[in-house]
This record gives structure tokens, C-alpha cells and sequence, in this order.
């Protein structure tokens, strides 16, 4: 009988809304692989880059299972997006109008 070592366990849902989970050893560096050997950033790295991309229009926030967007303008034709995974959540906010019109610059004359 042979004795397995404990998993990472990290877990996410995939674009299709399925649950992953990572097949490697706890305790392992960079990006998390399940057992079809698909690879995913860990949260952590995914949260900062769409706060730096999407955070002067929304509030972005990993809620463990979910990702969220809330428009800081209420005003916002949808003023909060909730996903399952951060791809999902970026087209959404460029698709769906979920980010405000920015307003074209001023000809100077």
C-alpha cells in the first residue's frame, strides 16, 4: 500500500464554472495545475493585476470562490459584476457597460 502525500487543494472554478483543484505538493511556488494539467495563477497575483487595471472605475474583491467588481459610480449601467473566475469577470466589465464613458478629450483651438 502506497502512502500519498498531502495536495495543495487550492481550488477555483473554471470559465465553464467547474471546480479545479491543484495536484501538487502543499507548499509549491507559482502557479497551481489540476489534474488535466491545467495551470492558474494563485489569487493573490490575479487580485493585484485587475486592481491595477480595473481599479480606478471598480472594487475589485476575491471572495474565495467568487470575483467581484462594484462600480465606484453608482450611476454604472451595472454596477456590480459577480463571476467565478477572473477571465469571465474582465470580458464582462468590457462587454456588458459595466465601465463608465470616458469622456473624450478637449480639442485645444
Amino acid at each position: 500500500m502506497s502512502v500519498r502525500s498531502p495536495l495543495c487543494g487550492e481550488a477555483r472554478l473554471d470559465v465553464s464554472g467547474f471546480l479545479r483543484t491543484c495536484q501538487l505538493d502543499p507548499g509549491h511556488t507559482g502557479h497551481h495545475e489540476d489534474a488535466r494539467g491545467d495551470r492558474w495563477e494563485p489569487p493573490g497575483v490575479v487580485l493585484d493585476r485587475l486592481r491595477r487595471r480595473w481599479g480606478r472605475s471598480h472594487r475589485i474583491v476575491w471572495t474565495g470562490r467568487f470575483w467581484v467588481a462594484t462600480a465606484y459610480d453608482p450611476r454604472t449601467p451595472r454596477p456590480t459584476e459577480i463571476e467565478y473566475s477572473p477571465d469571465v469577470l474582465e470580458e464582462r466589465l468590457r462587454t456588458r457597460g459595466s465601465v463608465p464613458a470616458v469622456p473624450s478629450p478637449r480639442r485645444r483651438s
